[in-house]
C-alpha cells in the first residue's frame, strides 16, 4: 500500500488476489484499513487465500491480514488453503463470488459444511462453471465510498458511503437514518468501523440521533405515596390503618386505570421516536459484539438471531409496557402477605438499589466472565432488604429503608412478556441501562442474588424464626432458579452457537470437559465463576455424577497453581527466585535456607494435610480461594495432593522461562511420564513410589554416590564421616553422618583445607608453564577434588568444585 506502482495497479486491475499465512494485530488492522481507504482500492474485487493447517474450526482461521478488504470490497472471496494437503475452503464470499458459498454453511458446525475443493483446478473448473465474472476496471465507480450491503443499495440507488465523512456528520436524514440502521446495512457498517478503529465514533454518532420521547410510566397520581406514609407512623391506632390499606387499595387500582389511559392516547410522534430508539439501540447492540470479536472467520458470521436479540434491545427501550406484564391470578409467581398493604397471596417484588459503580458490569470481562464479574465488591450491596408486595413497591420512589431504587422486579415467571419487562430493568440497574444482552445481564444477576443470600444476615437461613426474613429468602430462592431454569445462552458459551436452555449449556460445559481436559471452558473461567458454576450444577440437580464434579474440581486446582506460576515467572525480575519459597512449602517440609530443601530422606516430603496449609498462600489469600478450597473434603485433598506437587516441581524445576499454561501442560504432558495421569485426576491414583522417586530427585542417592567413588575417596569421605560422627552428641545410630560443608579452603588454596585431608593443588613444575598456567593447574586440580570428594559422580560439574545452588529452583 505505500507502493504507488502497486496501488495503481491493483486500481487498474480487475480483481487482485491477496495470500498470507499469518496474522497482524489489531491496530496494524486499523492502519491498513486507513492506507487502504485513502489509496482507493477497496472497490476492486478481491480474492483473500489463507495458507495454513487447519487448527480449531473454521471460524478460528485468523483473517486479519484481509478483513478489511473483504469488508469494504462489493465482490470478494476469502479461501482457506491446506498447506500439506492443497485443499481448499471457502470461508465466505459475496457479490459474483457469492454462488461458491455453501448457503447451508456454519462456522460451528466445523469444515465438512463449507463448499470444498480438492485443489486449485478444481476451483478453477467450478469457476467457469458458474460463470463467475467480476466487475471490469472500466466500468466500476472511481468514487471514494463503500457499499452497505445488497439491501442499502437497493434502498438507496447503490449509493457509496464515505465512512470518515459519516461519522462526522450531525444530523442525518430521517430517511438515510432508517436506511443506516437496517441490519444488513449497520452490521456492515460496524464491521468496516471495526476494521478502522472507529467504533466508539460510530456508536457516538448513532447516539446523537437518539429522541427523548415521552414515556408512559405507572406513577402515583393518588396519593399512594402519602398513604403509605402515614401507615408506617407509630402513633396511628388499629382501626385508621384497616381504613388507609383500603384507601391505598382503591389508590393502586386508580393509578393502574390512569395508565391505561395515557398509555392508549400516544401520539404518533412519540410512537416514532419509539421505534426510532429501539433501532438504535439495536444497533449499539451490533457494536458491542463488534468490540468483542477478534479477527478469526465469526467475525463474519455476525447475524445474531433477530428474535433472541430483539427481547434484549427491548430491555433499552425507554417505552417497555409495563402493562404488558402478566399479572393475572393464573400466572406462574412467587406470592406471600405484604407488609404495607396487608394483602396476602401478592406478588412480592425484589427491589435493587441505584449504585454509582454498575459500569464496571459492562466491561469485557463482564461480558465474558459474568458469574465472576458478579462477585465484585461494587455488586454486594445491590439488592435492598425490601420485600414488598409489586404495586405497593411502584409506588414509593425510594425504599422503606430510604435507599434510592433504580429497579423493582416482580416475582413472576421469566418468559415472554414478563421477561421483557424484568431484562429492562435488569439493564437499568446490573449495567447502567447498557444492553450488553439479556443471557449475560440473568447470569449477573443470578450471582449477585445468590450471594445475597449467602451472605446477607436479613436473608440468612439461620433467621428461621422471623416470618419477614423467611418470607424474603424464600422469594429470592425461588426467583433465583426462575432465571436459572428459564434463562438461555449460546450452548457453547461463545459467540457462535445454538441459544439453549442454561441448565443445557452447563451440561455442554460439563460434558466438554471430558474430551479438552485442561484447555476446556470450564477449567479456563476465573476462579471466583468456577465456583459458582459448580453452585448452580447443585442448585440446578443436574444429571452429572459425584466423580466427574471431584474430578472437574481438583482439574481447576491444578490447573490454577500453574496458571499463578507462570504470572510469577513473567513478574519474577533479575533472577529474583524468592516467590518459589511458598509453592516450595507445597512439597518439602524442611529448608537450608528459603527456597533451599533440606535433604531428610523419606522424610523431605509434606504430608497432605501439611501440605492444604500452606496452599491458600500460595494461590492468593482471597475470597474466592478461600471458597474454592472450602470444597475439598480430606479424601479430595488426599487424591489431589500429589498431582499438585508434581505440579509445582516440574514448574520449579524444569521450566526455565514464562510461557502460556496451555503450552505448559501440553510439554510436559510430551516429556513427563507420569503427566497424563498427574493432569487427568479421574485416572487411578498415582503410584506413590513413583511421585517420591520425581520430587526427591533434587537430593543426591548416597548409595550411588558410594557406588561410584574410587578406593582412596571414598575412604577419605567415610572416615570423615565417622570423625564427625564421633564428635555428635548423642551418637547417630549408623555410626557414621554428614559433616556439615563449611568452606574447604581452610588457610591456602595449595592443599585442601579439611582436617585430616590435605590433598596438595600445587606442583612445582607448574611455574615452569608461567603463572597464568600455574594458576589454572591449581585452579583444576583443587575443583577435580572437590566434585570427587562431595560431588555426585557424573551428575556434578562445576568450575571451580564447590557445590553451586542446584538445589534452588532453577
Amino acid at each position: 500500500m505505500e507502493h504507488p506502482e502497486a496501488v495503481d495497479l491493483i486500481q487498474d486491475s480487475d480483481l487482485w488476489v491477496l495470500l498470507t499465512d499469518g496474522e497482524i494485530s489489531s491496530c496494524e488492522v486499523n492502519a491498513l484499513g486507513d492506507l487502504a481507504d485513502e489509496s482507493n482500492i477497496l472497490k476492486t474485487p478481491v480474492i483473500l487465500v489463507i495458507t495454513g493447517e487447519r487448527y480449531g474450526g473454521p471460524a478460528q482461521a485468523n483473517i486479519s491480514v484481509g478483513v478489511t478488504f473483504f469488508a469494504a470490497a462489493s465482490e470478494a472471496l476469502i479461501l482457506f488453503k491446506v498447506a500439506s494437503s492443497g485443499e481448499m475452503f471457502v470461508i465466505d464470499a459475496k457479490g459474483a463470488f457469492a454462488r461458491l458459498r455453501n448457503q447451508d454453511s456454519d462456522y460451528t458446525s466445523g469444515w465438512s459444511s463449507l463448499s470444498r475443493f480438492a485443489n486449485e483446478a478444481e476451483f478453477n473448473s467450478r469457476c467457469k462453471e458458474l460463470d463467475i465474472s467480476v466487475t471490469s476496471s472500466a466500468t466500476r465507480p472511481q468514487t471514494r465510498g463503500v457499499s452497505l450491503g445488497s439491501e442499502w443499495a437497493s434502498a438507496t440507488g447503490n449509493a457509496l458511503v464515505n465512512i470518515p465523512l459519516l461519522l462526522q456528520q450531525t444530523q442525518i436524514e430521517p430517511s438515510d437514518l432508517r436506511n443506516i440502521l437496517a441490519e444488513e446495512a449497520v452490521t456492515q457498517l460496524a464491521l468496516l468501523c471495526k476494521t478502522r478503529g472507529r467504533l466508539g465514533a460510530l456508536r457516538d454518532l448513532l447516539i446523537r440521533h437518539k429522541k427523548q420521547d415521552v414515556v408512559v410510566r405507572l406513577e402515583d397520581c393518588y396519593g399512594a405515596d402519602r398513604i403509605m406514609e402515614r401507615l408506617q407512623s407509630k402513633t396511628i391506632r388499629e382501626d385508621e390503618k384497616e381504613k388507609l390499606r383500603e384507601q391505598l387499595r382503591q389508590a393502586h387500582a386508580a393509578n393502574r386505570e390512569r395508565y391505561l389511559k395515557l398509555h392508549n392516547e400516544s401520539s404518533e410522534e412519540q410512537q416514532e421516536a419509539m421505534e426510532l430508539n429501539r433501532s438504535i439501540n439495536q444497533a449499539l447492540q451490533v457494536i458491542a459484539g463488534f468490540e468483542k470479536s477478534s479477527y478469526t472467520a465469526d467475525i463474519l458470521n455476525r447475524k445474531s438471531n433477530r428474535a433472541m436479540r430483539a427481547s434484549t434491545v427491548s430491555a433499552q427501550d425507554g417505552a417497555v409496557e409495563i402493562t404488558a406484564l402478566d399479572l393475572s391470578d393464573h400466572v406462574e409467581a412467587f406470592r406471600g402477605a405484604c407488609s404495607i398493604c396487608c394483602e396476602d397471596k401478592q406478588i412480592l417484588s425484589i427491589v435493587l438499589k441505584r449504585l454509582d459503580t454498575v459500569e464496571e458490569n459492562a466491561t469485557d470481562f463482564a461480558l465474558n466472565f459474568p458469574l465472576a464479574a458478579a462477585q465484585a465488591k461494587q455488586n454486594k450491596d445491590m439488592i435492598s432488604a425490601q420485600c414488598i408486595c409489586f404495586q405497593c413497591a411502584q409506588a414509593l420512589k425510594v425504599s422503606i429503608f430510604q435507599e434510592r431504587i433504580v429497579a423493582t422486579l416482580p416475582t413472576v415467571e421469566y418468559k415472554g412478556a414478563n421477561k421483557k419487562y424484568i431484562d429492562h430493568q435488569l439493564a437499568l440497574a446490573v449495567t447502567a441501562g447498557l444492553a450488553t444482552g439479556a443471557s449475560g445481564i440473568a447470569q449477573l444477576f443470578a450471582t449477585i442474588l445468590d450471594r445475597t443470600l449467602e451472605t446477607k444476615n436479613w436473608c440468612s437461613c439461620d433467621q428461621t424464626e422471623d416470618p419477614e426474613v423467611q418470607t424474603r429468602r424464600k422469594a429470592f430462592e425461588w426467583m433465583l432458579l426462575n432465571l436459572l431454569e428459564r434463562s438461555f445462552c449460546r450452548e457453547n458459551f461463545g459467540e457462535n452457537g445454538k441459544w439453549v436452555p442454561y441448565p443445557k449449556a452447563l451440561l455442554w460445559a460439563f460434558k466438554e470437559y471430558e474430551t479438552a481436559g485442561l484447555d476446556s471452558w470450564i477449567i479456563q473461567y476465573p476462579l471466583a465463576g468456577f465456583s459458582q458454576i459448580l453452585r448452580w450444577a447443585e442448585l440446578l440437580r443436574l444429571p452429572i455424577d459425584a466423580e466427574r464434579i471431584q474430578a472437574v474440581r481438583a482439574a481447576k486446582l491444578i490447573h490454577q497453581i500453574g496458571k499463578i506460576m507462570m504470572s510469577e515467572l513473567l513478574r519474577e525480575k533479575d533472577g529474583d527466585k524468592t516467590w518459589t519459597y511458598r509453592f516450595l512449602l507445597l512439597v518439602y517440609r524442611e529448608f537450608n535456607a528459603p527456597g533451599i530443601p533440606r535433604d531428610l530422606g523419606a522424610d523431605s516430603l509434606v504430608s497432605s494435610e501439611v501440605c492444604w496449609m500452606p496452599l491458600e498462600g500460595a494461590l492468593g489469600s482471597w475470597q474466592d480461594v478461600t471458597r474454592f478450597l472450602a470444597l475439598f473434603d480430606t479424601k479430595a485433598r488426599e487424591a489431589v495432593m500429589s498431582r499438585l506437587q508434581l505440579v509445582t516441581f516440574w514448574v520449579l524445576y524444569t521450566q526455565k522461562a514464562h510461557t502460556t499454561p496451555k503450552t505448559f501442560f501440553a510439554n510436559i504432558a510430551s516429556r513427563e511420564p507420569l503427566a497424563p495421569a498427574v493432569l487427568d485426576p479421574a485416572a487411578p491414583y498415582l503410584p506413590q513410589n513413583e511421585v517420591k522417586k520425581v520430587l526427591l530427585s533434587i537430593f543426591y542417592d548416597k548409595a550411588r554416590l558410594k557406588e561410584h567413588m574410587t578406593a582412596r575417596t571414598q575412604d577419605i569421605h567415610l572416615s570423615l564421616m565417622q570423625l564427625y560422627a564421633v564428635m555428635l552428641t548423642p551418637k547417630p545410630t549408623t555410626g557414621d553422618a554428614m559433616p556439615p560443608f563449611a568452606t574447604p579452603f581452610g588457610a591456602s588454596v595449595l592443599s585442601c583445607g579439611f582436617p585430616g585431608c590435605g590433598t596438595e593443588f600445587y606442583s612445582p613444575d607448574d611455574l615452569q608453564k608461567g603463572v597464568e598456567a600455574a594458576a589454572n593447574g591449581i585452579r583444576t586440580r583443587r575443583a577435580n577434588h572437590f566434585a570427587a570428594i562431595f560431588g555426585i559422580p557424573g551428575q556434578f560439574q562445576s568450575q571451580t568444585g564447590l557445590p553451586d545452588p542446584t538445589l534452588a529452583p532453577k
